[in-house]
């Protein structure tokens, strides 16, 4: 009996701890929607900003929740239909992409990537938060990808984002997230290949 006490209250601690640890995590975190309009073709996009308590100070970026669909020379869209364009956004290569953004707006860092997986549970879990109408609202789609020779591959099956990395290999970071799979993959590709872009808002 006392042992089976024992083990009731040693349960009943752990279920304590995790209830207070997740109410903490709320505190700690918090993401407030907004909209940019770009100048150059009046586009406008949904953004968040996701703010961090830290030491007493607040971290912030904020995101286009939406990939981009600025029409840089070179760029184009999964096997040029215009339908794609307006749900999945336009396809980059790594130097297009740099020129996707708006001023003001660059593409994410790894770290920034790392920051918002972050606040949903890190790299292994935050996939199932990303995609389209989960708690993230980023609304990130498996809107598939480029390569080189005009060859398109995995609509439907997975979503390709650049990070800010290149390699002196002509490689570049990307992000990736695959159909019914929660984990977040980074890995690195030609600079080439056509991806999908997010843009982050330049803090001070």
């Amino acid at each position: 009996m006392k042992n089976k006490l024992t083990l009731v209250l040693s349960l009943l601690i752990m279920v304590v701890c995790f209830a207070e640890a997740q109410h903490h995590k709320k505190k700690k975190f918090s993401h407030i929607l907004g909209s940019f309009t770009d100048p150059r073709d009046g586009q406008v996009y949904q953004t968040i900003t996701f703010i961090k308590k830290h030491h007493g100070g607040d971290i912030e970026r904020t995101w286009f929740a939406e990939n981009v669909r600025f029409d840089v020379e070179g760029s184009y869209v999964y096997n040029d239909t215009k339908e794609y364009a307006a749900k999945y956004g336009r396809l980059y290569n790594y130097e297009q992409a740099n020129r996707a953004c708006p001023d003001g707006w660059h593409v994410p860092t790894i770290h920034e990537w790392r920051f918002l997986f972050d606040f949903f549970g890190g790299w292994h879990h935050s996939g199932k938060f990303m995609i389209e109408g989960k708690e993230s609202d980023m609304h990130m789609l498996y809107g598939g990808f480029g390569q080189p020779g005009h060859v398109f591959r995995e609509l439907g099956a997975s979503g390709n984002w650049w990070d800010n990395e290149l390699k002196d290999s002509n490689t570049a970071g990307i992000i990736t997230l695959k159909k019914d799979d929660e984990n977040i993959y980074h890995s690195r590709v030609g600079d080439q290949h056509m991806l999908s872009c997010r843009c982050v808002k330049y803090h001070n």
